[in-house]
């Protein structure tokens, strides 16, 4: 029976030892599991927190909870029959996925060297063919690039009107004077290579900061007759007015706006309040569920809403290059969820 005690009380030591251990804080597996809880939880407040990127998949990447990442390998290392049609229904999908997002603007790439010693290059996209006519000169905001949706998407429109005309878009840093001087190199580039030879028309154009770059650069150009101005920012962070440089457009250059009708960088009672102000005649297409980077909300289909706004936007913007109306000046743009209406221009309220 000696044997027998000792084990129970063995046991028992045993027992209370990891009662001890349990209430008293163990240096290695407690610090495992105090780290390890946090960090996750600080991954998913950072990614809370944070910008949603461009891309649909790296969003999805980034997202995904560690539990789906385990599920996705204990499924990848047990070909099932629900995983094959899984499998399947992936592969039938994909068409549509790519038909949403991403999508590649239609436009060659190039680049402009520096006249500079610094051998800096400007990378340029064009929608047609040397030497034809680039009668759209335009670039992106700030906090974006040429391959920014809200840029492919209205130089795709643009590109889709087929008119003998053409545009060039360029990119830039956000210095908004080293933006504007760019214009004039982009030009000068234009002009040694033949296309702006033989008098046709020539725009600047941009959108956000950009929009503000090409009205500077038009005020030292006597041969821009047109801007183009897309999600002007009138509004600045502090509530400042960038309404001056828009009063001081020459009367000879006609001006058109497309904003979002939910842009918070621009209010358009203060809108409309500039050009009844402004000496260049202004036209207007106001794009209802719009924010300032063109995306649509409050209907169904929103992706593929804010693909077909955007191609819309840049569809008009060609149109009325080749023919305005100098009467008819305000148009409305909305995606109903599964088409793009447009209303036909109508006469401005407040004429100028």
């Amino acid at each position: 029976m000696a044997p027998r005690k000792r084990k129970i009380e063995a046991a028992a030591a045993d027992t209370g030892a990891d009662d001890n251990e349990r209430g008293a804080p163990l240096r290695r597996s407690t610090r495992r599991k105090t780290t390890s809880k946090p960090r996750a939880s600080n991954q998913e407040n950072s990614a809370a927190a944070g910008p949603k990127p461009d891309n649909d998949t790296e969003h999805r990447r980034t997202t995904k909870p560690s539990k789906k990442k385990k599920q996705q390998v204990t499924s990848d290392s047990a070909p099932t029959a629900a995983k094959k049609k899984k499998e399947q229904i992936i592969s039938d999908s994909a068409p549509t996925a790519t038909k949403v997002r991403p999508r590649a603007s239609p436009l060659t790439p190039f680049s402009i060297s520096s006249a500079k010693r610094d051998g800096k290059e400007t990378s340029c996209l064009r929608s047609h063919s040397e030497p034809e006519w680039p009668a759209l000169i335009f670039t992106h905001g700030a906090g974006g690039d040429l391959s920014a949706a809200a840029m492919v998407n209205f130089s795709t429109g643009f590109a889709a009107s087929k008119l003998e005309f053409g545009m060039v878009m360029f990119a830039g840093s956000m210095n908004l004077k080293g933006r504007a001087n760019l214009f004039d190199v982009v030009k000068k580039h234009e002009l040694g290579n033949g296309s702006l030879k033989g008098g046709g028309i020539l725009v600047y154009g941009g959108r956000s900061m950009g929009a503000r770059a090409a009205v500077v650069a038009s005020q030292t150009d006597q041969d821009v007759q047109a801007l183009v101005l897309v999600s002007y920012p009138l509004v600045g962070p502090s509530g400042d007015m960038r309404d001056k440089i828009l009063l001081d457009i020459r009367p000879d250059v006609d001006v058109l706006f497309i904003s979002g009708a939910n842009d918070n960088m621009c209010d358009w009672d203060k809108l409309n309040e500039v050009r009844s102000k402004m000496k260049a005649k202004t036209w207007c297409v106001k794009v209802h569920g719009a924010d300032h980077g063109m995306n649509v909300r409050g209907a169904k289909n929103l992706k593929d809403g804010t693909w077909k706004v955007g191609n819309m936007t840049g569809l008009v913007a060609a149109k009325w290059l080749l023919n305005r109306d100098k009467g008819k000046r305000d148009m409305d743009l909305r995606w109903d969820g599964t088409e793009v209406i447009a209303s036909p221009w109508e006469l401005q309220e407040s004429s100028n």
